[in-house]
């Protein structure tokens, strides 16, 4: 007894090391690591600044739904009590939310083993994670996503009485939405969860419906805003098209994003885009009226081209999960060659390639383990799905589902490195239990892999 009680307080004291010291890693992040914010995160910034100076969600003086509102909106009123819209307010803001998802997570792999190694290791890989660390720096909407996609997770694996848990979850949900359009989708993925875990076909009908209603309910004063600003019906936002088209036409050759100007277009279809873009004078986030044309040339092009829609979608996923941390040097420190002295220079990219080559390491292994354990059980989930007498647990569910659920956004839409970024805990726990299933498939074997 006394063993086992030495080894509970020496799991707990470790516990508490790695949760405080990611904590400390991510306040010196923000702190001692420069970067200029760019791109999408520029335009977050601009967004949550005039939300702050109180001239609406707009972005060069007109109204903007060009992406997800939830983290410029958030972050707008955040600035406005806290009387400023210093960058530093948003970074520790990311600090808090991360350090938050870390801790939820720990909660959530509790409810995927019983076994506190694998339970460690995950908690461990995840506090620790570069880029979880690093992308507190970034004004982007990364670190909300992530910490609400877990709050889901959590509130899936924890129910409680279902007056109160699935409008929580439904209010999540739709939170979630608001930040990554996609989980407008999410209800049908709860769902499937569910029927997998107990199937029962009218409390199924019930959750799904429920969350979904109470989805809808949240993500409609946004629908109305839109409405309101641009005369169509915009759930969220109006980039569905301008990605799928971008992402899916016959210039594209990597799978990932393009310029409009490179794009393929026949001589009336560039006529059309060049118009509404006034010709170059029209910034594209504020061209919503594109959302339709280039959603139905999406369309139409894969339909003619199954094949290279095929191929690009290989790549999406490529780029995704197996492009390593190339991100990290791009967003989230920038600027910090640019602060080193020139005899520092040696020792600098030394050190910074080492960073580079061990986050790098870190995603193509959590990669690797994590979609071969999805791989691993789609089969199972598949004959669960419609055989009413296979009850799947939580540990195969939650990773399998969930995981698919984005493979198959990715795969459709556009797929870069740091989209990985929300899924991140549950590939590290998927990693862990894929070790720790071919380590028991070893041990019942009584083998052991020879050198």
């Amino acid at each position: 007894m006394k063993n086992i009680s030495k080894k509970r307080v020496a799991y707990i004291l470790y516990i508490l090391f790695v949760a405080i010291f990611g904590f400390y890693a991510r306040l010196w992040w923000i702190h001692n690591i420069p970067t200029q914010q760019v791109f999408d995160f520029e335009t977050y910034q601009e967004i949550a600044t005039n939300i702050f100076q109180h001239k609406g969600h707009s972005f060069g003086g007109e109204p903007i739904a060009f992406q997800g509102m939830a983290y410029p909106m958030t972050l707008g009123y955040l600035y406005r009590w806290m009387g400023s819209n210093d960058i530093m307010i948003a970074k520790t803001f990311n600090v808090v939310l991360s350090t938050l998802t870390y801790i939820i997570s720990f909660f959530i792999f509790a409810r995927l083993t019983n076994k506190l190694w694998v339970l460690a290791t995950a908690f461990t890989v995840v506090a620790l994670l570069p880029n979880y660390i690093a992308y507190t720096n970034v004004v982007g909407t990364e670190v909300l996503s992530a910490f609400l996609f877990s709050v889901v997770i959590l509130l899936q694996l924890y129910p409680f009485d279902k007056r109160l848990h699935y409008p929580l979850l439904g209010l999540f949900i739709g939170i979630t939405a608001l930040a990554k359009p996609f989980f407008m989708a999410y209800p049908v993925v709860a769902a499937a969860a569910l029927w997998l875990r107990e199937k029962d076909v009218k409390k199924t009908a019930v959750y799904f419906a429920a969350l979904f209603a109470v989805m809808v309910l949240v993500i409609a004063p946004w629908t109305y805003r839109n409405y309101q600003k641009f005369g169509r019906f915009i759930p969220v936002s109006y980039n569905s098209g301008y990605v799928f088209y971008l992402n899916n036409n016959e210039n594209n050759s990597t799978g990932g994003w393009m310029p409009i100007k490179d794009m393929y277009a026949t001589e009336e279809f560039r006529k059309q885009v060049d118009e509404i873009l006034e010709h170059g004078q029209r910034s594209e986030k504020l061209a919503h009226e594109l959302d339709p044309l280039f959603k139905a040339e999406a369309k139409k092009w894969i339909l003619e081209n199954p094949g290279k829609f095929l191929k690009l979608g290989f790549l999406r996923v490529k780029g995704t999960f197996f492009s390593g941390a190339w991100d990290i040097d791009s967003w989230t420190m920038n600027e910090l060659r640019e602060k080193q002295e020139w005899w520092d220079k040696v020792a600098f990219e030394r050190n910074k390639n080492l960073f580079r080559g061990f986050s790098d390491m870190m995603i193509h292994l959590m990669s690797s383990f994590g979609l071969a354990y999805v791989f691993f059980n789609i089969k199972s989930a598949l004959i669960s799905l419609f055989n009413k007498k296979t009850l799947l647990g939580n540990h195969l569910i939650i990773p399998t589902v969930n995981i698919g659920f984005f493979l198959a956004i990715y795969f459709i839409f556009e797929g870069q490195a740091r989209y990985n970024f929300p899924l991140l805990f549950l590939l590290a726990i998927s990693a862990v239990l894929c070790i720790e299933r071919i380590h028991r498939g070893f041990a019942n074997t009584g083998n052991t892999p020879q050198v």
